[in-house]
């Protein structure tokens, strides 16, 4: 397999005017839901990011392809796009080819080795500054490429005129779409997901949300913020999911009195992204966000433990993810406890 993947992807570089020589590919461990390869050639490095056979993103990844061209464009930090392959291409699934750049994605690495002290005092605002710049994007230029998540009933139903343009009440119903095709009883989540349709936050307008804005997420090196990568989980949305998304206690990887990822404070994150132009933060809304996405992580590791028990993806890893449920299940009960 590794050889016919090699080849497809000396033959895609060949047409970017690439001649790499002797090409050695090597999988990268990490991402549950899709494959990432390391390609060295005597030209260069590169990475390819692939769809596992049977797997399913909320994001096709030619979209992803095209939603990594329009951050370049905005200048947010992420690996130079040069091709993408769709299912029966040269990749043998869909899949896009990157610059490869220096640094790591490991979090705990991040938050612990001494040799990125510089970064986690950098950090904070680099990610404020990147996430304002996404927030930025036009998203008329994103048509055809992201869903404005309206929803019309039942997946069942996709004919069905939409009921909604909210972008909070679209999420709800989508991961309480997913939570019911896993089918497994998770009752700290269905309170979550019902405190979430209590407690809706006024409709925002629509911006590009990153949707997985989160260390692990982030290619680090030891001055900062390298890039942003993984936009698989992309979607129009409301700005404020994106720092909820980043605040909740998961990401903080035992860093639990630094908001921010385990790296800063909330105040500095809002007064970096404000002084960007990423827009005036409402808190209230943002803890709100972070109680969603409590409920999201929840309902993906027990999709992730689906995919393992149901054979379609046979993995260590995502039975481990589905472990995990509990920490999540916690923390949105600790948040909505707070709330009240």
């Amino acid at each position: 397999m590794e050889e016919a993947l090699a080849s497809g992807v000396r033959a895609v570089l060949a047409e970017q005017g690439i001649e790499p020589g002797d090409l050695r590919l090597s999988r990268i461990p990490g991402g549950a839901s899709r494959e990432t390869w390391l390609a060295e050639g005597e030209a260069g490095r590169w990475v390819l990011r692939r769809d596992p056979r049977g797997s399913v993103s909320l994001v096709p990844i030619g979209k992803e392809f095209a939603l990594i061209r329009a951050a370049a464009e905005a200048a947010v930090p992420v690996p130079e796009p040069l091709a993408c392959e769709p299912e029966g291409g040269r990749f043998g699934s869909p899949g896009l080819l990157m610059a490869h750049l220096e640094g790591t994605s490991v979090a705990p690495r991040v938050l612990r080795k001494p040799e990125f002290e510089r970064a986690r005092a950098r950090l904070t605002g680099q990610l404020a500054e990147a996430l304002a710049r996404i927030h930025s994007i036009d998203t008329a230029k994103l048509d055809g490429v992201l869903p404005r998540h309206e929803t019309g009933g039942s997946s069942a139903s996709p004919a069905e005129p939409p009921r909604t343009t909210d972008p909070a009440l679209a999420q709800v119903e989508e991961w309480e779409r997913q939570l019911d095709e896993i089918g497994e009883p998770l009752p700290a989540v269905e309170l979550g997901l019902r405190w979430l349709r209590a407690h809706l936050p006024e409709p925002a307008v629509p911006r590009l949300v990153h949707g997985d804005f989160r260390l692990g997420n982030f290619i680090v090196d030891e001055d900062g913020l390298v890039a942003v990568i993984d936009w698989e989980l992309a979607h129009l949305g409301d700005p404020a999911e994106d720092i909820g998304w980043l605040c909740i206690r998961s990401w903080r990887f035992g860093k639990d009195d630094r908001a921010v990822a385990g790296l800063g404070g909330i105040d500095e994150f809002v007064s970096a992204y404000e002084s960007a132009g990423g827009g005036t933060v409402d808190r209230d809304r943002v803890h709100f966000w972070e109680v969603f996405g409590n409920v999201k992580w929840a309902v993906i590791c027990a999709r992730q433990a689906d995919d393992h028990l149901s054979g379609v993806r046979r993995s260590h890893e995502l039975a481990s993810l589905g472990r995990r449920v509990c920490e999540p299940e916690w923390d949105l009960l600790e948040l909505i406890r707070a709330a009240a």
